[in-house]
């Protein structure tokens, strides 16, 4: 694949994706992305149609399900050979969640223990992205992404990223270890946060990828875009180049019209 800077971004370890991805949370049980995706077979179906659309990056989390969301992504995407091919793959650790509950532990053993779930869930020697899900407010960031740069060391992770943070927890991070992408809320439909779109530009200085979950203005639990899905994606791509979009959905059509949208 060719970077072109309206259309792909490089991650500053040379690996190439679109900036239309996927986000794989809504193939989950509901409610609370709680449990198996009620229709196992239309999520293959609608995953497999995005890898023929083109879109390369696909976004979930040990704690969709949990384990559930990454197990369905294996049964779609791992090809006959044993690998994800082309398709770039991204997870996160760090969150316990039950039916009713979810608790943060970001702390050096649980995110090596979730990154070897999240392995094996996603049958896999290596994930392309692993992310800290979002900090617990007691262990320090350099403490978490030391963690994952000893597994990143050891070829268990590809690239590190943060969720959830801030400009200086990132900061923190960076003495620590690379960091390649970070992913916060970010939508059109959002009140206008200076901090956070300063960080975006800074974030494009670092050559580090911004990619906002929300983007559509929903709510992480519930169902629905609360903007015109179309006009959202485009005005976000046109934000800055360094911005990936990964706009969940749990039917085709739907996916397909995300798909098309730098083509208009």
């Amino acid at each position: 694949m060719t970077n072109d800077p309206n259309t792909t971004f490089i991650f500053l370890n040379g690996r190439i994706v679109n900036r239309i991805g996927y986000g794989a949370m809504r193939l989950t049980g509901q409610p609370r992305n709680f449990g198996p995706y009620a229709d196992w077979q239309g999520g293959i179906d609608l995953l497999r149609r995005a890898r023929d659309l083109g879109i390369n990056h696909i976004d979930t989390a040990r704690a969709y399900g949990p384990h559930e969301n990454e197990k369905l992504i294996a049964d779609a995407l791992v090809d006959a050979d044993g690998s994800y091919g082309e398709m770039f793959i991204a997870s996160k650790g760090g969150v316990e969640k039950s039916a009713t509950s979810l608790a943060r532990d970001t702390s050096a053993e649980t995110m090596k223990r979730h990154l070897e779930e999240s392995l094996a869930s996603l049958r896999t020697d290596k994930i392309d992205l692993y992310y800290v899900h979002a900090p617990d407010g007691i262990t320090s960031i350099s403490e978490s992404v030391a963690a994952f740069e000893e597994m990143r060391q050891a070829g268990k992770i590809d690239m590190i990223g943060l969720s959830n943070v801030t400009r200086a927890q990132v900061e923190e991070a960076l003495k620590v270890a690379p960091v390649a992408a970070v992913q916060n809320r970010y939508s059109p439909a959002d009140e206008r946060d200076e901090e956070l779109e300063e960080m975006i530009d800074w974030l494009n200085e670092q050559g580090i990828a911004f990619v906002p979950h929300g983007p559509l203005g929903a709510d992480p639990m519930k169902q629905g875009a609360t903007v015109d899905p179309g006009e959202a994606l485009r005005t976000l791509l046109a934000r800055a180049p360094n911005i990936l979009v990964i706009p969940g959905t749990t039917t085709i059509a739907h996916l397909e019209d995300n798909a098309s949208v730098l083509a208009t």
